[in-house]
């Protein structure tokens, strides 16, 4: 099957045409205060409405439900120009933006490159409704253990060293005010890309594991923006670190499960829950003032114990769905 032609032209185009409707209104509407910060983001959740309701209908004879085969070279090229395509808009809306507004444009360039160029349909890459309640139960459990355990542990550390707690309160206003975005919009896209598009696709060609590791290092690469502007090397090194580290966890999940939703659902909640927390500003300041050795084993520590417990979760408890 050759990926070329007039369907991929009009994914594109559509592509872009999002793209530029959601970051023009993001230049209009910039965040001068609360309220209007989430105009545009208001915006990119109306506009993936369109799109699942396209998947809902999309008749199904006309796509398949398994991946078509396809030859190496096809299928990686296919996954660079999703990837840098996805880069071209990702970059000028963090810096401009300090946003993730790229995430509805990229929602509709994965689907529609699945349904019209390649003629497959959506659930083939991870994107199923079935056992909804049970998958979400899952997201949130993943999300408990990898999330809420490191949480728990470094608050508890940080006590100890401080004898106050770093959490002065929780604002649940910005959570639910963040979580549809980071839900619906940042989950499916990155949830899509990453976990449905790519790694599907690698499977067919490497082991799982390689696949696994494949994607996890252009999910690292992905975030690398965050730190362009003002560039801060060694912060944009910890970051793609910490995000390849995710994104294994997150691949593993997958390939156990093959099913998008729980991993959606946990990443929403990776990006929404902590908008709410007050942080003491006093605890703070005097973990500033520490030697980063004792930073390290106060955050990174925690990390890695609960990336311990999350991996056995995946490996024990988990299966698909």
């Amino acid at each position: 099957m050759t990926l070329t032609g007039s369907s991929a032209q009009k994914v594109i185009l559509i592509y872009f045409t999002v793209a530029a409707t959601i970051l023009s209104t993001a230049h209009l509407f910039r965040a001068e205060n609360e309220s209007i910060t989430y105009i545009p983001i208001l915006l990119s959740v109306l506009l993936v409405l369109p799109i699942c309701i396209m998947c809902r209908t999309s008749s199904k004879k006309e796509s398949s439900e398994e991946i078509d085969g396809r030859d190496k070279n096809t299928v990686l090229s296919w996954i660079f120009a999703l990837f840098i395509l996805a880069l071209f808009v990702r970059i000028p809306s963090v810096l401009l933006f300090s946003m993730p507004y790229e995430k509805t444009p990229l929602i509709y360039l994965i689907i529609l490159t699945i349904v019209i160029v390649e003629k497959t349909d959506v659930s083939a890459f991870g994107f199923k409704i079935r056992n909804i309640g049970r998958s979400l139960l899952f997201g949130f459990l993943f999300f408990l253990i990898l999330g809420g355990v490191a949480s728990l542990i470094s608050y508890f550390a940080i006590y100890c060293v401080t004898s106050q707690t770093p959490v002065q309160s929780y604002n649940v206003l910005p959570f639910l005010l963040s979580l549809p975005f980071m839900t619906l919009c940042v989950g499916i896209s990155e949830e899509g890309l990453f976990r449905g598009y790519i790694q599907t696709h690698l499977e067919k060609l490497y082991t799982s594991n390689r696949a696994i590791l494949i994607q996890a290092i252009l999910f690292g690469v992905w975030h690398f923006v965050w730190d362009l502007y003002p560039f801060n090397f060694t912060h944009m090194i910890f970051y793609v670190g910490y995000t390849f580290l995710v994104g294994l966890l997150f691949g593993y999940f997958y390939s156990k499960t093959r099913n998008l939703a729980p991993l959606v659902f946990a990443h929403g909640l990776v990006n929404s829950v902590p908008q709410g927390i007050v942080e003491s500003q006093f605890v703070q300041d005097v973990l500033q003032a520490m030697p980063s050795s004792n930073q390290i084993l106060i955050w990174g520590l925690p990390y890695l114990v609960s990336v311990a417990l999350t991996f056995l979760f995946i490996k024990y408890l988990t299966k698909e769905l």
